[in-house]
């Protein structure tokens, strides 16, 4: 949906439902902003977030329903630019 709403409005964007998924499409094209959920499947998100704070020179915005002022607190200080709590 959000995807939808981004693209509607103009914006190229690119889906993934995996960590793993993600990783290798950073290969084929550096994004300029990642939307990023703290909940894939397959890999810790916020491992993810520090991944790629450390290692792509995008900005970084964390999406997700873990409200808890420290969750917000750890996203941040691992490199995202910004933190939304779902839903939103």
């Amino acid at each position: 949906m959000l995807s939808d709403a981004l693209e509607e409005a103009g914006f190229r964007t690119t889906c993934y439902a995996r960590a793993t998924e993600f990783e290798a499409g950073l290969k084929r094209a550096p994004p300029d902003i990642c939307l990023v959920d703290l909940g894939p499947p397959d890999r810790d998100g916020l491992a993810l977030v520090h991944r790629l704070a450390l290692e792509q020179g995008a900005a970084i915005i964390i999406i997700s329903g873990r409200a808890q002022v420290q969750d917000r607190i750890v996203g941040l200080e691992l490199g995202a630019d910004d933190y939304i709590i779902k839903p939103f």
